[in-house]
């Protein structure tokens, strides 16, 4: 191999070309290939968190946002850090009705939880139960049936949950003046550790 002895001029009429920096990208021959990494782009619609691999529990908690939020007319007003949540609706004056919530991101069976029960307020509706500690019980349980269709795990964690929720909102009634207490909600009298 001989050596080529370079000068200002050679160079700028006969420049070293960089055999990275003009390498192309190879070609796919096979079309099939192509189609595979474009099908890798769409979500798949799954019904039930048991069909879902481990890897996908994300896109199946943001499609049960997306449903959601399409079929009770909600918005989010904050994903939540803490494992609490609140659900509202605001009144206008022209009668328009606007639906939030704030709850945890969905991401484990306490969080969808969470979740699903401050949508259940909604699905359930503000001041149909008295008193609000009855409300309250309702709209858990429409959410553990909610996961339940889905397959979503109401384990210990979560039950653990519901149990201190219900306590609190149960002690809650007691101190503004409830005198008689429905007899579902006689459990949740004791702290449930």
């Amino acid at each position: 191999m001989a050596e080529r002895q370079l000068d200002l001029f050679t160079f700028l009429k006969d420049p070293i070309k960089d055999p990275i920096s003009e390498a192309k990208p190879p070609r796919i021959a096979d079309p099939s290939v192509r189609r595979k990494s474009a099908d890798r782009g769409k979500m798949a619609t799954y019904t039930l968190l048991s069909e879902v691999p481990f890897r996908e529990h994300h896109r199946f908690y943001d499609q049960l946002v997306a449903e959601m939020k399409a079929h009770y007319g909600i918005s989010i007003r904050k994903w939540r850090s803490s494992m609490s949540g609140v659900a509202y609706e605001l009144h206008y004056n022209n009668g328009d009705v606007r639906r939030m919530i704030s709850a945890p991101r969905p991401r484990s069976p306490v969080s969808v939880c969470i979740f699903m029960h401050e949508v259940g307020h909604h699905a359930v509706g503000f001041k149909k139960f008295r008193p609000r500690c009855l409300e309250e019980y309702h709209v858990w349980q429409w959410a553990f049936e909610q996961m339940r269709k889905r397959a979503i795990p109401v384990d210990l964690r979560v039950e653990r949950h519901y149990r201190r929720s219900m306590y609190h909102y149960v002690r809650l009634a007691k101190k503004r003046g409830l005198k008689v207490l429905p007899p579902v909600l006689e459990q949740f009298q004791a702290w449930p550790g």
